[in-house]
């Protein structure tokens, strides 16, 4: 057998997305936030959501970024579904070139102190067995397309070599990567071209869901950024045009700035009635 479903979901609402005072990061490594309580929630939605799903569609195996946020998101997933989370590098956050620090993330051992359903560097080695691992000293986007274009032409051998029995997977990661590995596992050419004439661009709300599914030699999307199964829907959507990382300061700052105009130019307009 082969693989025939590919699931690719983005962790959820990130702590330090809220104001500010925000607690330490339970690993101590800068930019490594836990989930807010609401990204909580939203992983116990997701994992209700993949739960539901058929039988035969249902993930047999959980790669996550090795970042807490991304193994957070899997965990009442791997309690639903019974099987343990793997970590990955090659599915690691994206950081440009040039930012102040370029965190690398905890190991099984760090991790595994917080999450009961973690595996081990025997069963699947974080750095070594795929071997694909971001620079630390940061990505163009150039980069994480050809960062996630090489981690799936080593990713499917070493799998399927190891696993021959599974046929689908689910891999949590971050907005960026969600969208690179999408875009090239689907044969595009960099994360910035659409999807169609229509401008469709893979979506990547906190917590949302991509599905691929093995048609012949290609993999097609079947499921784009689904967010149906959360109670307050899409939130923190993000796409490389945005022209910040995803998730990041300037990021949010820009998203206030942004809600702040559209409700003044709300007030305007009450005003003008």
């Amino acid at each position: 057998m082969a693989l025939k479903h590919i699931y690719i979901a983005r962790h959820g609402y990130r702590m330090n997305w809220l104001p500010p005072p925000h607690p330490p990061n339970p690993t101590g490594i800068d930019s490594d936030p836990p989930l807010a309580p609401h990204g909580v929630d939203q992983a116990k939605e997701l994992a209700e959501y993949i739960a539901s799903l058929p039988h035969n569609q249902q993930p047999q195996f959980i790669l996550s970024s090795p970042f807490y946020r991304c193994v957070e998101t899997g965990e009442p997933i791997s309690k639903a579904l019974d099987i343990p989370i793997v970590l990955e590098r090659g599915v690691g956050e994206w950081y440009k070139v040039g930012r102040g620090v370029i965190p690398e993330p905890a190991n099984y051992d760090a991790l595994s102190k917080f999450f009961s359903h973690l595996s081990n560097a025997d069963e699947w080695d974080r750095d070594k067995t795929v071997g694909v691992v971001p620079s630390l000293t940061g990505e163009t986007e150039t980069d994480i397309f050809a960062r996630c274009k090489f981690f799936w032409s080593k990713f499917f051998s070493v799998f399927e070599s190891k696993y021959p029995h599974i046929e689908n997977i689910l891999i949590i990661t971050h907005a960026a990567t969600k969208i690179a590995l999408g875009m090239s596992l689907m044969g595009f050419n960099d994360v910035f071209e659409y999807l169609d004439k229509d401008e469709t661009v893979l979506r990547a709300g906190a917590c949302s869901l991509d599905k691929y599914q093995k048609v012949g030699e290609t993999w097609e999307l079947k499921m784009n950024g689904n967010c149906e199964f959360l109670s307050q829907g899409e939130e923190m959507n993000w796409d490389f045009h945005s022209g910040f990382e995803a998730g990041s300061d300037e990021d949010i700052k820009a998203r206030r700035l942004a809600a702040e105009r559209e409700k003044q130019a709300n007030q305007d307009m009450q005003v003008r009635r």
